[in-house]
């Protein structure tokens, strides 16, 4: 017997293993049986895949009637003075609201498949193979369904960064003499980075932008952290910080951190929202690394997403109220039509969404240096 080294088991091998043979586009009919029938496919496969839509916990209601979402909040009531002449009993003290919003359906969109009758059988050996393939034919319909869905969701948290951004980034210089609006953003002075909302009307209210501050016509606003983006213990370590600091205003009464620039109070629930390849530093660099684990863990949920849609990549983390975005369903419907002439049948999957970010909720976004 001869024996075997490795090198003739790789020449072996090598020879045996014909690269045009693993995956080719094309199939050379063979017809190496003794009776010269065309050698038969022994077996049909497909890889499935799972479309998974990892931010589920925005699903709200169906809006069986009615698709546009109204959302409202109200103030808190300023203490007043004790008068024990009771001399304003009979004096109405309304609440205020910050004002409303509105959030309308995205618009009906639709995705579809067709079946030919007598088709598929012709390809493939027997009832087994042609469900198993009808059947992913059918999966894969909710499955664009699913990633469009996911997709959208994605677009809205990142729609909700650049709200942010352009809300710390306006360029209107508070005039004292001036009258704004309520819900007007408004930055301190030419040379100040601060900014602010206005949540009362103002018409010459104040001598200074400290004053209309004080006397609450105006809401300092603090939504972004800029900060280095993750990469090593340090950056991580960093981040992890500032995430801790947050989650501590967010647990607590505060304001300044919502679009609206209402009070919010104790806010539970909190998601952080991470870009791909961010998680692995804190939890490699970081986490894994410390003396005590439990004192670099992130205090919210984590998820992390393939992306924030088409907003700038600087964004890299939100840390939001859960009910910050909400896709609510306006329609969703699957109908079947039969084309007889044709011989196929078409599914058509129907679905419309209302899309909604509140202006009312905590948020944070943090945004590469």
């Amino acid at each position: 017997m001869a024996k075997l080294s490795y090198e003739q088991l790789k020449a072996v091998i090598t020879q045996y293993v014909v690269r045009n043979s693993l995956c080719s586009d094309n199939l050379d009919i063979t017809r190496t049986n003794i009776v010269g029938l065309a050698d038969k496919i022994g077996k049909i496969t497909s890889l499935d895949t799972e479309y998974i839509d990892k931010l589920q916990y925005m699903d709200s209601d169906v809006l069986q009637f009615g698709k546009t979402v109204e959302e409202w909040s109200i103030d808190l009531s300023l203490a007043q003075d004790y008068d024990p002449s009771g001399a304003n009993t009979l004096a109405p003290n309304y609440a205020t609201f910050r004002p409303a919003q509105y959030s309308k359906e995205l618009g009906r969109k639709f995705v579809k498949t067709t079946i030919p009758y007598g088709n598929i059988e012709r390809g493939v050996n027997n009832e087994g193979e042609l469900i198993a393939i009808t059947a992913l034919i059918m999966k894969r319909l909710e499955d664009s369904h699913a990633a469009y869905k996911y997709a959208v969701k994605r677009e809205m948290v990142g729609a909700l960064c650049e709200m942010c951004d352009n809300a710390m980034n306006t360029t209107t210089t508070f005039t004292a003499s001036a009258t704004y609006a309520v819900n007007t953003y408004l930055k301190e002075s030419s040379t100040s980075d601060v900014r602010g909302v206005v949540v009362k009307p103002y018409k010459n209210s104040a001598s200074n932008w400290a004053e209309a501050v004080s006397n609450g016509f105006i809401i300092v606003l603090d939504l972004i952290t800029k900060i280095a983006k993750p990469t090593d213990t340090a950056t991580g370590e960093a981040f992890i910080k500032a995430i801790k600091n947050d989650v501590e205003t967010a647990s607590d009464l505060s304001e300044g951190h919502s679009l609206n620039g209402n009070s919010l109070g104790a806010t539970s629930g909190l998601k952080l929202l991470l870009t791909q390849k961010i998680k692995s530093v804190m939890e490699v660099d970081v986490q894994a690394g410390a003396f005590q684990a439990d004192k670099v863990a992130v205090p919210a949920e984590e998820i992390t997403i393939k992306d924030f849609g088409s907003a700038d990549s600087s964004f890299f983390a939100v840390l939001l109220d859960s009910r910050a975005i909400r896709l609510y369903n306006a329609y969703n419907a699957v109908r079947e039509q039969s084309n007889g002439e044709g011989d196929f049948i078409n599914y058509i999957r129907h679905f419309d969404y209302t899309g909604q970010i509140s202006k009312n909720a905590f948020v944070r976004i943090y945004k590469a240096e």
